[in-house]
């Protein structure tokens, strides 16, 4: 009897491992390289696949949307999804609600949908048609846009690592060499050195120390790196319609900055159709439901531009009289 107790009391204490004491185990045994590694490389693509949709997500600006639609969800919506739907249940007509769309059924001859279902996050769901509403397309490859925003998310952090690992290459560390009598003193003389202090050490035979510097060989490519992240900026604003305006050249004309610039607005073009398509849907089939048409526009700051365009002729006017 008294061996079975023991034999349960030893497997009740025997330790229970979870991810929490395998990560400790693995700072104490001094070798967390792994996994942090891991861990801030993938922080580091969630940061610029953030900063990327960002981007993405506020590039149009609706007017005179439904109170019952929302449009960071509907941009939002049309960035992961590719598409999306603004329509009203056949049971509260005239009640729009801009939500995600799944196909249902066939296509038409030109590849629209037929009727779709959308679906809210709380769970909202119901059936719609071009009688009830507009599917709405991203752009009109009817293609998300994430798989290239994942892409180039994870140009940024390869590039970003590279730089990393350049400049780690360019700690040129020092190896100081002496006599063992001397070991504390060489010590203090690098503390003073590598922390700007004047190294003032009155001792005899100090000439014996040598200093040596171990040489990586590695060239410093801070440069080359730095344009290589802009050319990805660059591919990133073409992807998304916006305007990047380049760095003039000498003797390079505006026609041909112009030019530069053409492929990057007929992408703009591209998605601001299939939008401005669905709001001139809605505004002709369902305008008696509207309190005023639907416009879709690329997004711009006109608020502060006013202000600050009031605010200086007010000061103006001061300095005049």
């Amino acid at each position: 009897m008294s061996s079975r107790r023991g034999g349960k009391n030893r497997a009740a204490q025997k330790p229970q491992y979870n991810e929490f004491a395998i990560m400790k185990e693995l700072t104490n045994n001094g070798s967390p390289e792994l996994w942090q590694s891991s861990q801030l490389n993938n922080r580091l693509f969630m940061y610029y696949r953030n900063v990327i949709m960002q981007l993405a997500v506020s590039r149009f600006r609706w007017l005179n949307l439904p109170e019952t639609c929302n449009e960071r969800f509907l941009e939002w919506t049309l960035l992961h999804e590719g598409c999306a739907s603004i329509a009203f249940p056949n049971n509260m007509k005239g009640t729009f609600y801009s939500l995600k769309a799944m196909q249902v059924g066939t296509y038409n001859k030109y590849g629209d949908p037929i009727g779709w279902k959308t679906l809210g996050l709380d769970g909202t769901t119901f059936y719609a048609n071009w009688n009830s509403g507009a599917f709405i397309w991203e752009n009109m490859n009817r293609f998300p846009l994430m798989m290239g925003i994942n892409l180039y998310a994870n140009e940024l952090v390869h590039i970003r690592i590279t730089k990393r690992v350049n400049r780690n290459h360019q700690k040129i560390p020092f190896i100081l060499t002496g006599p063992q009598q001397y070991k504390n003193v060489m010590t203090n003389l690098y503390k003073q050195i590598d922390g700007g202090e004047p190294a003032v050490i009155a001792t005899d035979g100090l000439n014996a120390v040598e200093v040596n510097a171990l040489q990586t060989g590695v060239d410093f490519l801070g440069e080359e790196l730095a344009q290589d992240e802009t050319n990805v900026w660059d591919r990133i604003y073409t992807m998304l319609g916006i305007e990047n305006s380049p760095f003039k050249l000498e003797r390079q004309t505006e026609d041909e900055i112009r030019a530069q610039k053409m492929p990057t607005s007929l992408i703009a073009m591209n998605s601001l159709y299939e939008r401005r398509k669905a709001a001139d849907f809605l505004n002709e089939h369902f305008g008696e439901y509207l309190k005023a048409p639907i416009q879709v526009v690329w997004r711009q700051d006109n608020e502060s531009e006013n202000f600050n365009f009031e605010h200086n002729i007010q000061t103006q006017v001061r300095e005049v009289f």
